[in-house]
C-alpha cells in the first residue's frame, strides 16, 4: 500500500501549511468584513432646508382642514454620531409668513440669522444678507419671509430626534436621524 501525500510530510511542515492557510483565509474574511461594515470618521455634513406647502385648504373647518399646510423640505436629515452638522435653513415664503426651527432636547445649536438677501442692492456676506443675529446654545431660531439661517451642532447622541416649526405644527415636522 502506498502512502498518501500528507503522510509523507513531517508534522512541522503540516503546521506551517495550516498556519499559511489560516493567515490567508483570515485576511480574506477581514477584507470582506471591511466592505460589509462601513465606518466613516466624523465629518461635516451639510444640508439645505426649506419650507414647502401641501396642496390643501388650511382654512378653519368646515371649509378647510384646519391644519397648517406647511412642511420641511427635506423632512429627514441623516448623519453619523460624531458628525458636525451644518444646516442652511431658508424661509422661501412668497408672502409675509414666519417660520421657526426648534430642536428638542438633548440637542441645542448655534445659529446665525441673515436678512432677506433679495432686499439687498448688492451681494453682502456671500449672498446671504447682512447678519441680523448670532445665537449660541439655543433650541429655537425664528425666520421672517426671505430670511435664512446657518445652524450648526455636533451629532453627539444616536437616535431619532424631531425638529419642528411650532408656528405650523404638526405638519411642519422633520426628523434628525443619528446613526451609531
Amino acid at each position: 500500500m502506498t502512502q498518501s501525500g500528507f503522510s509523507k510530510l513531517s508534522t512541522g511542515k503540516l503546521l506551517i501549511a495550516a498556519a499559511v492557510i489560516a493567515i490567508v483565509s483570515g485576511a480574506a474574511v477581514g477584507m470582506s468584513v471591511g466592505y460589509v461594515i462601513h465606518y466613516s470618521a466624523p465629518t461635516t455634513r451639510e444640508f439645505y432646508l426649506f419650507d414647502g406647502s401641501l396642496p390643501f385648504n388650511d382654512e378653519p373647518r368646515p371649509q378647510g382642514f384646519g391644519y397648517p399646510h406647511d412642511i420641511f423640505v427635506p423632512d429627514r436629515i441623516t448623519v453619523n454620531k460624531g458628525d458636525h452638522v451644518l444646516i442652511h435653513y431658508v424661509n422661501i415664503e412668497d408672502i409675509a409668513e414666519d417660520h421657526n426651527f426648534v430642536m428638542e432636547s438633548p440637542y441645542r445649536f448655534d445659529a446665525v440669522v441673515y436678512e432677506n438677501a433679495s432686499n439687498l442692492s448688492g451681494p453682502v456676506n456671500g449672498g446671504k444678507g447682512a447678519v441680523l443675529g448670532t445665537y449660541h446654545n439655543v433650541d429655537t431660531v425664528l425666520l421672517g419671509q426671505g430670511q435664512n439661517a446657518t445652524i450648526t451642532f455636533t451629532a453627539s447622541w444616536a437616535g431619532v430626534f424631531p425638529y419642528r416649526c411650532l408656528i405650523h405644527y404638526p405638519t411642519m415636522t422633520g426628523y434628525l436621524v443619528v446613526i451609531g
